[in-house]
């Protein structure tokens, strides 16, 4: 690594050579050892060289991109800076800076005054243009094979002077072939390549002047630790400890087995000089290098996949807007008193079903809803009861039709006129008040179930109701069911959205058998506790579906109260009943934990809480719901919104 003080003294070197180069000199090109030398100018110590190579391909070829390493801040000063060293410094500055700066290359990379051709390719310019290709080993192998015979007696060592004699021979690898510019002065394009250049080899040196600091506040918290030594190297446990290692495990970005590994590979021995330091940590920066054409292409295939959505999108909206515009341009259907069978054949698409589109087009359909003799929520109710065409959600066939006709006509009866032009809202209110009926029966019913339990000892929720208060709730429920202001009939048994079911519910009944014979859900009541009531926690999110059964068991005869927790995953998906042979909504769950008291048990095995797992939604509103055994459709559970 070069030091600070180093890298100044090359500054100087480097803008002296950009000058001269402005003054008409020009940088060298690789040419064979016996070429001629006149009018190279040698950057001397470990910079690379900059060179203009367009008329020579074999260079090109092989090297690309060797670059000095610091650059004058602007143009201007460049020029000054020039005109102050050719008034300034003597011709032989270069080559004195140059001399001393490979005295301490060196000496920082031999042993005992003798350099091995392993610590020669070790010095970082060597390295590097070995490693890119810009000097070959074969042309270094015959540098060294001509040197070491005459300076040293063993072969395998050479001294300072051979040093400098294999760095001038690298040197002399590199000549000229461009003519020098007409008017003396270096072009735009070169100047900004070198300050390119340069700038970054200034970040270089800087980040390598801050690890070399890292590196002895490290190393100076070895020997803090020490009181005999002052260690010049750190031990794996220390660079462990260093904050940016830390902080980068912690964060879970570097593993252990990839922080061992860049330690293994950084160098040998259990201790780490500044050397091995700055390979670490070089290693380390590349395991966070992105691929820009892997990020490129990620985001062209985000912006593809985005137009395609968009264009899937507007083409969906563009057949709708189409298909209205055709059912805009077809006539209105206004004769009255047409057969369904007629009727039908008149509004029918291309496909032969109707659907909302085209009952727009019945105009007696459509002359009671602008009157207010039928309304858009009755016709939806109407329409929902009625079987679809096969292979369709909402589209009916001709018999579907001519149910929906004949069910619209049961709503308009002869009578007198003042009870004809009353009968709508009559019918409605009637609706109404059946509805709230049925309800307020149902509910009163298990009121008075809870009540007689209580008087005899019953346990709650109707678990020890005898068949005929069974068969009374199940009557009820039935009639309850059919209402059109319950939502499952209102879809016509298609999906019922997940988050009508999300909130908190209170078990006010069940007829389930399993529940009976366990005294309750858990199964845990029971001896010297009863249960005292179940209530249940669903949870509706995007990525997110949980249930979670809260069940009360309370301590009787000196017994003790707790509660037991059940929780688990639920979904609500559509299928066929086995029973109907029509689509039902089921509620699926999977119990995960059972928790009671310090205990924590998995419930994959917890049979009693079967009947729970698979449940037919028969009712809902904004404040009850209903529920069906899967397998028995007489078991009935009934939640009321806490």
């Amino acid at each position: 690594m070069v030091s600070p003080s180093l890298s100044s003294t090359l500054l100087l070197v480097v803008i002296s050579t950009v000058l001269n180069c402005a003054n008409g000199f020009v940088l060298p090109t690789k040419s064979s050892p016996s070429s001629s030398n006149s009018g190279r100018v040698v950057i001397g110590n470990t910079l690379p060289r900059y060179c203009n190579n367009n008329n020579n391909s074999q260079f090109s070829s092989r090297r690309s991109q060797l670059l000095c390493l610091y650059t004058p801040p602007s143009t201007t000063s460049l020029y000054s800076t020039r005109q102050q060293h050719q008034e300034e410094e003597p011709s032989t500055t270069n080559n004195n800076n140059k001399n001393e700066s490979l005295e301490t290359i060196f000496t920082s990379y031999s042993s005992n005054n003798q350099m091995s051709k392993e610590q020669l390719k070790n010095v970082p310019s060597i390295s590097d243009m070995l490693a890119e290709g810009d000097l070959l080993p074969s042309e270094l192998d015959d540098m060294w094979d001509a040197i070491v015979s005459n300076k040293s007696e063993d072969g395998l060592t050479i001294d300072l002077e051979g040093f400098v004699q294999v760095y001038n021979d690298i040197d002399d690898l590199f000549e000229d072939d461009e003519e020098e510019d007409d008017d003396g002065v270096v072009d735009d394009a070169t100047l900004e390549a070198l300050s390119d250049a340069l700038t970054a080899a200034i970040t270089s040196s800087a980040d390598e002047t801050d690890l070399a600091q890292v590196f002895d506040t490290l190393k100076d918290e070895s020997s803090s630790s020490s009181t005999t030594t002052t260690s010049t190297t750190i031990s794996f446990s220390q660079l462990r400890q260093w904050e940016e290692i830390t902080s980068l495990v912690n964060e879970g970005m570097l593993g252990e087995d990839e922080f061992k590994s860049l330690w293994e590979s950084s160098g040998d021995g259990d201790d780490m000089d500044l050397e091995r330091f700055v390979k670490f940590n070089n290693e380390l920066d590349d395991l966070f290098v992105f691929d820009d054409e892997e990020v490129e292409e990620e985001e062209e295939d985000d912006v593809d996949e985005i137009s395609s959505d968009m264009t899937e999108d507007e083409e969906e909206s563009e057949q709708q807007e189409e298909e209205e515009q055709v059912q805009q341009q077809l006539p209105m259907i206004t004769e009255t008193d047409l057969p369904p069978a007629v009727l039908f054949s008149q509004l029918a698409n291309e496909n032969y079903l109707v659907g909302q589109a085209e009952l727009k087009r019945w105009g007696e359909l459509q002359e009671m809803i602008s009157e207010g003799d039928l309304s858009q929520e009755e016709l939806d109710v109407l329409v929902g009861r009625v079987e679809k065409a096969p292979g369709t959600d909402t589209f009916l066939d001709e018999e579907g039709f001519c149910k929906l006709a004949e069910a619209i006509d049961d709503l308009f009866e002869e009578v007198d006129d003042e009870t004809a032009n009353n009968e709508p809202a009559q019918q409605q209110k009637q609706q109404e008040d059946d509805f709230r009926e049925l309800k307020v029966e149902l509910l009163e019913l298990l009121e008075d179930l809870d009540k007689i339990g209580e008087e005899e000892g019953r346990l709650l929720c109707g678990l020890d109701c005898n068949e005929l208060e069974q068969e009374r709730v199940l009557e009820v429920v039935g009639e309850l069911e059919r209402e059109p202001y319950n939502k499952v009939v209102t879809v016509g048994g298609g999906a019922v959205s997940k988050e009508e079911l999300v909130g908190d519910w209170e078990l006010l009944y069940s007829s389930s058998s399993t529940m009976k014979y366990n005294e309750g859900l858990s199964g845990l009541a029971g001896g010297l506790t009863r249960f005292g009531g179940l209530k249940q926690k669903i949870i509706g999110a995007k990525y997110l579906s949980d249930v979670e059964y809260t069940e009360q068991v309370i301590g009787k005869l000196g017994g003790k109260s707790y509660e037991v927790k059940i929780t688990g995953d639920w979904d609500m998906k559509t299928e066929v009943s086995l029973f109907t042979g029509k689509p039902a909504n089921v509620m699926s769950v999977t119990p995960d934990n059972v928790v009671y008291g310090p205990r924590r048990d998995k419930a994959d095995h917890w049979k009693s809480l079967g009947p729970m797992n698979m449940l037919l939604l028969s009712y809902i509103d904004e404040d009850l719901r209903i529920m069906r055994g899967n397998t028995s459709t007489d078991t009935l559970f009934i939640w009321k919104r806490c």
